[in-house]
């Protein structure tokens, strides 16, 4: 196959913008693991600009996985190493809040910490604003020890790995997934910083991927099971999953759809029901209250997006830039309704567009969470290109005679 010097000169400007936002991070953030990341990103991105002009056009995957070592396991390892010796600001507070939960979860039934009994004003830090599945990756270190092993950030990349590979697996037959698709899903800044300084996001991400492969592949039970994983974790695995839900009843009828649902809404409930029963009140206080900006404590994540920046101008601004949301999400469930996605692929798309207008509008938000509309893009682009993995049908059997 001859080489396409248009997809190695676009891979090289998509290295060489990722290394200019990496530097610009490192110079001026005041956030240690930020600074580690970008300078390591920085250099794996140029070098990344560098080989695309240079390599054959058969081996941009690979050069991709490369740059993908080079900025995201490369200063994720050397935070690791970092925070196992003490070295302040090592990972990002997400870390420690998860690994905290699955102690309270542990020792008392709840992952969330009662706020009334602390004795002091609560921080930011005391809140878990995750669902109750998202504690499981906290258990290695509750229950092995602190170790460079047991921090939640490998337990968030082997995780993520694992199910991102079964997606590929599901959605593909024999050809490897298009470059961009993975550029977007695992290589640019925003899936390269969570993974080296926080992590959270990637496996509930992972597992809405794999839910697209599975309807892709019409396969509605086990969508389920990864959607219902992803939404015991995070709220924000809601809107993904309408969308996937909304897909496979134009696809494929309502009673594969319905399936998809009950699946869905069975595995979440399995796993945020007892914690709920235990203590309702925290669970609201923790997941619904505080990352909507209703406690008097605020939520770290304040990029300078839209909604934030309204938010600050005080109560109104805060009912303003909620009232915006709303009326985003139901202009997005008219669009649905209107032009309802006709697969899997599509389905991405709206998805992506949807969680795009989230993060812009939320009034608690943070650069970071565009990782889930660039990888729902690039899960757009793979699943475009990919045939559901189904038997071959049969071959058509000739009469006797038959021309």
């Amino acid at each position: 196959m001859p080489n396409r010097p248009g997809g190695r000169v676009g891979d090289a400007l998509l290295y060489a913008g990722s290394a200019v936002l990496a530097i610009g991070l490192a110079v001026v953030t005041d956030y240690h693991g930020h600074r580690v990341w970008g300078v390591l990103a920085a250099a794996g991105y140029a070098a990344g600009a560098v080989a695309s002009l240079v390599i054959a056009d058969r081996l941009r995957l690979r050069l991709a996985w490369v740059v993908f070592a080079l900025t995201g396991l490369l200063p994720l390892v050397v935070l690791l190493v970092q925070r196992a010796a003490g070295v302040p600001w090592s990972a990002q507070p997400e870390v420690p809040v998860v690994e905290r939960s699955a102690r309270l979860l542990l020792d008392t039934g709840t992952p969330y910490a009662d706020l009334s009994a602390l004795g002091r004003p609560p921080t930011f830090e005391d809140y878990t604003p995750y669902l109750p599945g998202m504690s499981v990756f906290g258990l290695p270190r509750a229950l092995l020890g602190e170790s460079v092993l047991t921090d939640a950030r490998v337990v968030f990349a082997v995780t993520a790995a694992v199910v991102l590979a079964a997606a590929i697996a599901v959605s593909m037959q024999a050809a490897p997934p298009p470059v961009r698709a993975v550029q977007l899903v695992a290589v640019l800044p925003a899936t390269t910083l969570t993974l080296a300084t926080g992590g959270d996001d990637l496996p509930v991400l992972a597992l809405l991927l794999l839910a697209l492969a599975c309807a892709h592949a019409e396969r509605p039970v086990a969508a389920g099971v990864a959607g219902g994983a992803a939404l015991a974790m995070k709220l924000t695995a809601a809107p993904v999953l309408v969308v996937i839900a909304v897909a496979l009843l134009v696809a494929s009828g309502r009673r594969v759809a319905g399936v998809f649902a009950a699946v869905t809404v069975g595995v979440a409930t399995a796993v945020v029901l007892p914690v709920a029963l235990v203590g309702p009140d925290q669970l609201v206080e923790h997941v619904l209250r505080f990352p909507a900006g209703l406690t008097e404590v605020e939520s770290p994540a304040a990029s300078p997006l839209p909604g934030h920046l309204i938010a600050q101008l005080g109560p109104a601004g805060r009912v303003i830039a909620l009232s915006l949301l709303a009326v985003a999400a139901l202009a997005i469930v008219w669009w649905l309704v209107r032009r309802p996605p006709p697969d899997a692929a599509r389905a991405a798309e709206r998805a992506a567009v949807a969680l795009l207008v989230a993060m812009l509008l939320m009034p608690a938000t943070r650069f970071g969470y565009l990782v889930y509309p660039l990888a729902l893009a690039g899960a757009a682009v793979a699943l475009g290109s990919a045939r559901p993995v189904r038997e071959a049908p049969s071959p058509r059997t000739v009469e006797p005679g038959a021309a």
